[in-house]
């Protein structure tokens, strides 16, 4: 089967799903339990559950596809699961922000073909990068490092406007900030290993940062940038230690942009 054919089978599965989840009206269940001491209502919806579904359903879809790249015959299974996290986590995404953002019926079909265009992009992006010669190698991976921080600031601003305990912010921001780190770290098989540890690492100080930032009420999109400046800066650090390319001229860099990001936001964030 054709690359594009496979693509638009796995993108028309999901936008299938994301329509049977927007009509659909599911139950909630709230859950109160106590955590180490900390007393925590959780609100289960099966709406969420449906999210996950589609969301893996779109990961599972961008698997399949980057496995059946000629070279992916000889790569172990933990770097083929890298290409299943960044379009996973983008149909979520989508499935949170589009109530928000649609009003009527016209601006819900506009939003459903242009997310199908989004994640078809993607898919076929991850599938450019797995080989470095690939003539379409850096235009996709400059794609795939657009959408992943796109997608980690529209989470980082979700996760900080709930206003809930550290506990379940932290847990959520582990979550994606290390997943999204894993996608984005993703240089080719043999740095699997080390790709998954700096995800952990990451996945770890974006918990510890929103821990913080808890304590710190401003506006969810001024903690959107702060968390996003951050996780850019973790991120592209790991990325230049795992291709030996952290020296002193790399730090400087970054330390650069660091400060441009901290004078922009504290000029310009609302």
């Amino acid at each position: 089967m054709a690359l594009y054919e496979r693509i638009s089978q796995v993108v028309s599965f999901t936008l299938l799903g994301l329509i049977i989840y927007f009509i659909i009206e599911l139950p909630t269940h709230t859950i109160e339990l106590v955590f180490m001491g900390t007393p925590l209502t959780l609100v289960v919806s099966q709406r969420w559950l449906m999210a996950l579904l589609v969301g893996g359903l779109a990961g599972t879809g961008s698997a399949m596809v980057a496995s059946a790249h000629p070279s992916m015959v000889y790569h172990r299974s933990g770097y083929l699961q890298t290409f299943m996290l960044l379009p996973a986590l983008l149909v979520i995404l989508i499935i949170l922000v589009l109530p928000l953002l649609v009003t009527d019926i016209l601006w819900w079909v506009a939003g459903i073909w242009f997310s199908g265009c989004l994640l078809w992009l993607t898919i076929l992006a991850e599938y450019h990068t797995i080989n470095p010669r690939d003539r379409w190698y850096e235009l996709s991976h400059f794609w795939l490092n657009l959408v992943g921080f796109g997608v980690a600031f529209g989470f980082f601003v979700l996760i900080y406007q709930t206003r809930m305990r550290s506990i379940v912010t932290g847990t959520a921001m582990a979550l994606v900030g290390g997943l999204l780190a894993a996608s984005l770290l993703r240089t080719g098989p043999e740095q699997t290993g080390r790709t998954w540890l700096y995800a952990g690492v990451n996945a770890l100080v974006m918990a510890q940062a929103i821990w913080a930032f808890n304590y710190w009420r401003i506006a969810p999109l001024t903690a959107g940038f702060w968390l996003l400046l951050i996780f850019y800066l973790f991120v592209g650090l790991a990325q230049q230690q795992i291709l030996g390319r952290l020296t002193r001229q790399a730090l400087i860099e970054f330390a650069s942009i660091a400060a441009i990001g901290l004078i922009a936001i504290m000029t310009l964030a609302p």
